[in-house]
């Protein structure tokens, strides 16, 4: 897989902090934001509760952020770029097979699912993460200025899972991206609920029966009412 260099621009409303001490105390604001979430949800963030929660001067949250809003967008802009590097981390040396290589292609595919399901397992472990993201999603139904955030992160996923249909000539690469993460996303909920364990085969079956399917119209190695279990079971 080639790993594009194109950057999604990741725009933060809140003051620019120039000087490196200006910086890290940003930082510690919206860490501080991220934590107070996993703590209370939404409805813990203020500036009082930010600023206590990140040991700084209240004056020094209300001078980075003009108001909640920019205060909410901009720490999950700063989570979700931790989240693209992790991305790249994971992805980096896991393709090393060409489809035009002899099996070359059933060679990428098995690639791809197994780095698919070292992205679930990877992102789904650490639950304060699911609750963060499940928070903003949740709050960008309230608040116009979260949407492209969102929106955003959307947009860096799919990207990285449709560089895999390109490579394989799916006909609509973009289509097969947005499914099969709409599938990640309720997987990542099934965990987060309890609904469903990290180990569970359940999971494995159903990403290596959604990504045999979007290639080739079904699985070719288990059989159809299994299938159609593993998918149905944990569907929303």
């Amino acid at each position: 897989m080639i790993v594009t260099n194109q950057k999604f621009e990741l725009s933060y409303y809140g003051r620019h902090a120039r000087r490196a001490d200006s910086r890290f105390r940003r930082k510690m604001i919206l860490e501080a934001t991220l934590r107070l979430i996993v703590k209370e949800g939404m409805r813990g963030i203020h500036h009082r509760s930010v600023a206590c929660e990140a040991e700084v001067p209240l004056a020094a949250t209300t001078y980075y952020f003009k108001n909640l809003n920019d205060l909410i967008s901009d720490s999950f802009t700063y989570f979700v770029e931790g989240n693209l590097e992790q991305i790249h981390r994971l992805q980096g040396g896991s393709f090393v097979v060409t489809p035009n290589a002899e099996g070359g292609r059933k060679q990428l595919i098995q690639q791809f699912i197994d780095f698919m399901l070292a992205y679930i397992r990877t992102f789904s472990s650490n639950r304060n993460n699911l609750l963060i993201e499940l928070a903003f999603r949740n709050e960008a139904l309230h608040n116009p200025q979260l949407v492209p955030v969102v929106r955003l992160a959307n947009q860096l996923t799919e990207r990285f899972i449709r560089e895999f249909f390109d490579l394989l000539q799916l006909p609509d690469p973009c289509t097969a991206a947005q499914i099969l993460h709409g599938t990640i996303l309720n997987l990542e909920f099934q965990v987060l609920c309890g609904v469903m364990a990290l180990s569970s085969p359940s999971l494995d079956s159903t990403i290596k029966l959604l990504i045999h399917g979007l290639l080739h119209g079904s699985h070719p190695d288990e059989n159809s009412d299994e299938q159609s279990f593993a998918l149905g079971q944990y569907s929303v």
